[in-house]
């Protein structure tokens, strides 16, 4: 039998890293203060992440950023930040990339925009329902209203960096996006052969 291992590429693996890092450093940058709560600036980057890479790459730079973040200011929170964080990155991947891949291409922000408020339906309930069983009811509605005006930032970030400017038009153009039939490899190299017992005379 064939030994068939799957491997990803350096670019991946090096986008996947460059996005997740970025995740970790954006959640150190000061909040903003409303009057319903402090707002984090971590979506914009997990969108921006969910727009260039895969599903799998975005899960793991909006879940894994998300949890070394938590891991160093608020524990507490590390396993949903993990869970809600990478379902946001996979779920607005997955309908630009393979639910949508071929409509609105002259109009792609229509599909990202479509995409980004699945992923903020993701985090908004996401959220609601882990402060429900952790916090209660009340306490989780009064969250509510801060994680849409974090959506909608999050949101006006992704789609101006990436559609109001060239931005992932030149990375398209200069072939630096990763290529997602490319970028899951397999090794279809058999094992070498058992060396055969050299023939001994009785």
């Amino acid at each position: 039998m064939k030994n068939k291992k799957a491997f990803f590429t350096t670019k991946w693996i090096t986008y996947t890293a460059v996005m997740t890092a970025l995740v970790v450093a954006t959640g150190f940058i000061p909040a903003i203060p409303t009057p319903v709560g402090n707002v984090y600036w971590v979506d914009g980057v997990v969108l921006i992440a969910a727009y260039l890479l895969d599903p799998l790459a975005a899960f793991i730079s909006g879940g894994i950023g998300s949890l070394i973040y938590d891991v160093l200011k608020s524990p507490s929170m590390m396993i949903p930040s993990l869970v809600i964080h990478g379902l946001q990155g996979a779920a607005v991947s997955a309908i630009i990339h393979y639910v949508f891949p071929n409509r609105f291409k002259k109009w792609e922000w229509v599909k990202a925009l479509i995409a980004s408020l699945v992923g903020a339906v993701v985090v908004i309930l996401g959220y609601f329902s882990y402060r429900c069983i952790v916090l209660g009811v009340p306490v989780a509605a009064t969250n509510i209203p801060r994680n849409v005006i974090q959506e909608i930032i999050g949101i006006s970030i992704a789609m101006a960096l990436c559609y109001a400017t060239t931005f992932k038009a030149q990375l398209k153009k200069n072939n630096l996006l990763p290529d997602f039939k490319r970028e899951v490899l397999t090794d279809k190299t058999p094992p070498p052969e058992e060396a055969s017992e050299p023939a001994t005379d009785e």
